[in-house]
């Protein structure tokens, strides 16, 4: 036998057996010699370590929107009781302004103090419908108390005024 005929069998074994040895851990490159079972059980922890994270991610997320969903309902269930506020508020003020209108004045001062009296509760029916399309439930919390305060004072003011 020659030494050609050994070497070519040879390195042709050589370059194959290379092309199979690899030192890539991920087991799908690995190769016939390059299986690793360390590097593959290390892959596998990694990877069910992010299937854990993303799980933990993905039950905060629900819990944050189970909150969310709680607010939400909360805040719908404000801006309606709001809504019946204004509601009352508007109607007091209508009742109050018919009411100034019916009084009879008999003198100049009077009939200046029920026409600034009914200017004040248009005003306060204007506010009051402006107030209505107000989103925010806190801010439209104020702006109710705030119209309350301002109907209180024209109804003391009418009040006076009736007396006279």
């Amino acid at each position: 036998m020659n030494i050609r005929t050994i070497a070519g069998p040879a390195l042709l074994l050589v370059a194959v057996c290379g092309g199979c040895a690899t030192r890539s851990s991920d087991p799908r490159q690995g190769g016939l010699f390059g299986y690793n079972p360390a590097a593959y059980e290390q892959r596998l922890r990694d990877r069910q370590h992010r299937l854990e994270q993303v799980e933990q991610e993905n039950r905060s997320m629900e819990t944050t929107g189970t909150g969310l969903e709680a607010e939400r309902a909360t805040t719908r269930q404000e801006l309606a009781r709001l809504k019946k506020e204004l509601a009352v508020l508007a109607s007091d003020t209508a009742l109050l302004k018919k009411r100034v209108s019916a009084v009879r004045t008999t003198t100049r001062a009077q009939k200046e103090e029920q026409e600034r009296i009914l200017k004040g509760l248009a005003g306060l029916q204007a506010e009051t419908r402006a107030t209505d399309d107000v989103a925010d439930p806190e801010e439209q919390r104020l702006e109710l108390e705030r119209l309350q305060k301002k109907r209180d004072r024209l109804l003391k003011e009418a009040n006076d005024l009736m007396q006279l």
